[in-house]
């Protein structure tokens, strides 16, 4: 309790009055009274004068020194801690690393003649396919010369290879012959194979479809700028 509600409240009691009647005659409510006097509640000079008055009583100067130090001191807010919440790292189950790994695959690139692993992809796997193919169907080599530019796929270029044994006539493919592997178009009757790399001036290959190994159809041409 602060010494202005100790001050009305002693006015009140020294005049007969209860809360409630000083409330009438202040024209405010009883629970103002009551929490002014209790101290719960702090009123300016103003407002404590003129309770005072309805009490035939002044404000003191003891009193407007305590008002003064009430005013100069700012309120204080208490600021409770929030509890911090416990962060417990999840790992994935083997299922869901599974699931992980089916949605972003590492396909490697394979150099063209060697066979040798040049680099990788990262391609989206969806409904078991990339760009429209099994993803377990599919395979990139790089090209490491010129030679195929009438095909219009060149030095530096990346080919998606669908794994197929199956000849499309005028298709593209990647072929071993004699050990080593070649992009041509290929052109096919009963079990002989022709090949060709486009080249006016360059003979094709023909020979019988059991000499060649048949890896892939290419699909598709990423070229470097």
């Amino acid at each position: 309790m602060n010494s202005i509600g100790v001050k009305i409240k002693e006015a009140r009691l020294e005049a007969k009055l209860t809360e409630k009647q000083l409330a009438r005659k202040c024209g405010v409510a009883e629970s103002f009274i009551i929490q002014v006097e209790s101290g719960r509640k702090v009123i300016n000079e103003k407002i404590a004068e003129n309770i005072l008055s309805k009490l035939g009583k002044k404000l003191e100067p003891i009193i407007q020194e305590d008002l003064s130090e009430d005013k100069a001191k700012p309120k204080q807010t208490k600021v409770h801690a929030k509890p911090q919440e416990q962060f417990n790292p999840v790992e994935p189950t083997g299922q869901w690393a599974d699931a992980l790994a089916n949605v972003i695959k590492k396909f490697p690139i394979y150099e063209v003649d060697t066979n040798k692993v040049v680099g990788n992809k990262d391609l989206p796997v969806l409904d078991k396919k990339v760009e429209g193919y099994r993803w377990d169907k599919v395979m990139f080599v790089k090209i490491t010369d010129d030679d195929l530019g009438e095909l219009r796929i060149h030095k530096n270029d990346t080919v998606m290879v669908n794994i197929t044994n199956d000849i499309q006539n005028n298709g593209i493919y990647l072929v071993e012959l004699n050990n080593k592997r070649l992009i041509r178009r290929i052109t096919k009757e009963s079990s002989k194979v022709t090949m060709t790399r486009g080249l006016k001036d360059v003979e094709p290959i023909s020979t019988q479809m059991d000499k060649i190994k048949l890896v892939g159809k290419c699909v598709k041409v990423e070229f470097q700028l």
